[in-house]
């Protein structure tokens, strides 16, 4: 907790406190003036560290709270009547006090404390009986609880606390469903509700894919080539293979597999209407009738388009869109070609990273 939100909650303690006292005693001194009754109980200062300090805490909201410590102070009561010896009232009036708060679905650990000081607080609070659970005890848990809310809320605190909706949970890898059983294994309570507890398992989800993407280079997301070309090989069998896997480029290779360019259905398409334009016979068209058209890969192949395997995954994506391209080649570190990789590459690899693949 940052020294700010150290100082936020002391002070506010200091002040949920006094506020509590001030009106328990202005409240009481005008319903009972001639009773011996004290204004403000212990417990409530045991309450305040929740209230102010872990206002997010399932045993900070407001009925835990008050039902919490109303209950127990009403156990401690009927037990101190019931049990003369006190050596066994208060540990009783302990035990029953969190049976109770358990039942009722209102922990609250300063209960413990409204319970023992029922039986523990001398004649004062003997005195009043089961109407110590409902005047000072009570009294003070509503005034505090006020106090808390107003205070919380104007220091910017969420209070009554409400879970922040979570993130989508990622397919395949912590569902609700995972959370239960997690936490039916784990046996204990936690001082965190279930809500808060699955918010930040998916949170938590969603920022480690979020990292693993980032840490994504060309390299991860490249897919081998559906065929290779070579420099040397006759253009209308190289077309033959873009028409067979029915895509717009290819990589070419030398024999050792080092990439020396990429041929695309682009320049296929740009040579085929030059060598048309060839056949027209037209007398403006003689000079490019004589020159002699493509016949092989290499005179058409266009080079300078590939990515480094190191280099991060959406450079693969940024190249192709510059280019017009599904896949760009990807190579390693002596120009070798690792694969092809294109913006669905890059999606479904991405996709992979949030599932947990």
């Amino acid at each position: 907790m940052p020294l700010s939100s150290q100082a936020r909650a002391a002070f506010g303690a200091l002040v949920g406190l006094m506020l509590s006292g001030v009106l328990s005693q202005v409240v009481l001194s005008w319903t009972a003036p001639d009773a011996h009754i004290a204004w403000l109980v212990a417990p409530m200062a045991a309450s305040a560290v929740l209230l102010f300090c872990v206002p997010a805490s399932p045993l900070a909201q407001p009925w835990p709270v008050i039902g919490g410590n109303v209950v127990s102070a009403l156990t401690g009561a009927v037990c101190a009547q019931l049990v003369p010896d006190p050596m066994f009232a208060a540990p009783l009036a302990g035990g029953l006090a969190i049976a109770m708060m358990f039942l009722l679905r209102c922990l609250h650990p300063p209960g413990g404390a409204a319970a023992m000081t029922a039986v523990l607080g001398g004649p004062a609070v003997h005195e009043l009986g089961l109407g110590f659970a409902i005047a000072p005890v009570g009294l003070n848990s509503v005034l505090l609880v006020l106090a808390a809310l107003a205070y919380n809320r104007l220091t910017g605190a969420r209070h009554p606390h409400k879970p922040v909706p979570a993130a989508a949970p990622l397919d395949n890898v912590v569902d609700d469903e995972d959370i239960d059983a997690a936490l039916a294994e784990f046996g204990e309570a936690l001082d965190v509700s279930r809500a808060d507890l699955a918010a930040i398992v998916h949170d938590a989800e969603h920022h480690a894919a979020e990292r693993r993407a980032l840490r994504m280079h060309a390299g991860d997301v490249a897919v081998a080539p559906l065929a290779r070309l070579t420099p040397d090989m006759p253009l209308a069998a190289a077309r033959a293979q873009l028409l067979k896997h029915r895509i717009a480029s290819l990589p070419v290779v030398d024999g050792e597999g080092r990439l020396l360019g990429v041929l695309t259905q682009a320049s296929l398409l740009q040579a085929a209407a030059e060598q048309e334009a060839r056949t027209l016979g037209t007398r403006t068209l003689h000079a490019l009738a004589r020159r002699k058209g493509p016949v092989q890969v290499a005179d058409l192949m266009t080079t300078g388009i590939a990515v480094d395997a190191g280099q991060p995954a959406s450079v693969v994506a940024t190249l192709a869109a510059r280019h017009g391209l599904a896949r760009v080649p990807v190579v390693d570190g002596s120009g070798k070609l690792a694969g092809m990789a294109g913006p669905v590459e890059v999606l479904v690899a991405l996709h992979a990273v949030e599932r947990g693949a």
